[in-house]
């Protein structure tokens, strides 16, 4: 019995290596005698200009033949080498150039160029793209958020204002001021008055020491066509409203026009990036190197809250957002410079004290 299960197992194993390798070599091109998948010989047999030698195989078989795969031939016709080249041409020309041409290499290359490979439309649309110059601004900004995301250690604090009272503060300065002021240009008023109030997040970060500013300087993100800036009010809690307003239009207008001279757009405490305009209720902002603080302003909107009374209310609130550099700020200084600022923009009259 032991007899006839061995020869029963033996014609079974003599069926499937027969079927194993009837099945490998149906999958072998007759060009080189490279192994392919079928997908890839459909492929290959389609674009006749395609040399075997240019496709670099990454499959392996069972028996750890190199397999060619569909991949591999769709590699070969987006290759910016020349499809009909012999890999051999690419790796030694100089041992060809010496060698004597025969009519066979002659013949070949003499003959007329051939078609393009074939290459369905998602190659094609994948291929097309449009070449834009970087400007050499922006460059610098891509390096120094670079820089600031992977050498800055971020944290982030949010903190929702009330802007009630700032609003109508707002209107009735703008009635009696020739220069109309800006929500931002009071939120850069009331950063630099908390930075006054606690002095301690007034510094930034250097390999030997934390640094502290000797003024209270604000930054404001400047949308620009070759980039992001942000130009400095300089000694900001020391300069009314209307100046600050004044100011900010003028760096404004002349960093969209490219006009700003570099020491207008460089040092500062803090930033402050507001893109409430846009309807952006609330965004996290990437820390200005050295600076170890910004500011991200989103949108002001209406909010239903409870009253005193248990009854409901419709306020204004604003979205802030804090991003700072936690070797300068830990959490709590962090918290202390939001509840700050939080108490100045909604008691509006404590930012002209």
């Amino acid at each position: 019995r032991r007899d006839m299960m061995a020869g029963v197992s033996a014609r079974v194993l003599s069926k499937t290596l027969c079927y194993s390798t009837a099945r490998s070599m149906s999958t072998v091109s007759d060009t080189g005698g490279m192994i392919f998948s079928p997908a890839a010989k459909n492929l290959f047999a389609r674009n006749p200009n395609l040399s075997v030698n240019s496709i670099l195989a990454s499959g392996r078989s069972p028996s750890h033949h190199h397999v060619i795969t569909k991949a591999d031939v769709m590699a070969a016709l987006l290759s910016p080498v020349s499809p009909a080249k012999d890999v051999k041409q690419v790796i030694a020309p100089q041992h060809i150039e010496s060698a004597p041409i025969s009519p066979i290499a002659a013949a070949t290359a003499a003959a007329p160029t051939a078609p393009a490979p074939v290459v369905g439309p998602r190659s094609q649309a994948h291929r097309s793209h449009v070449d834009v110059p970087t400007t050499q601004m922006r460059k610098i900004i891509a390096k120094r958020l670079l820089e600031s995301k992977l050498t800055l250690p971020h944290e982030y604090m949010k903190v929702e204002v009330e802007m009630d009272a700032l609003l109508r503060t707002r209107a009735v300065f703008n009635e009696h001021s020739p220069t109309k002021a800006s929500v931002n240009d009071f939120i850069i008023k009331a950063a630099a008055a908390a930075l006054r109030s606690v002095p301690a997040a007034n510094a930034y970060w250097t390999a030997d020491a934390v640094k502290f500013h000797a003024t209270v300087d604000v930054a404001f993100a400047a949308a620009t066509p070759a980039g992001l800036v942000t130009p400095v009010i300089r000694n900001a809690d020391k300069k009314p409203i209307p100046l600050i307003a004044k100011e900010t239009k003028d760096l404004a207008t002349r960093a969209r026009a490219n006009k700003l001279l570099p020491e207008e757009y460089s040092g500062g405490s803090i930033s402050v990036s507001n893109l409430g305009m846009y309807d952006i209720s609330e965004f996290i902002a990437v820390l200005n190197p050295p600076q170890a603080a910004i500011l991200a302003i989103g949108s002001t909107q209406p909010k239903t809250v409870a009253d005193a009374k248990g009854g409901l209310l419709q306020r204004n609130v604003m979205q802030i957002a804090l991003s700072h550099d936690a070797r300068v700020m830990d959490g709590e200084l962090a918290a202390q410079f939001c509840a700050t600022l939080k108490r100045l923009l909604e008691t509006p009259s404590l930012i002209f004290m």
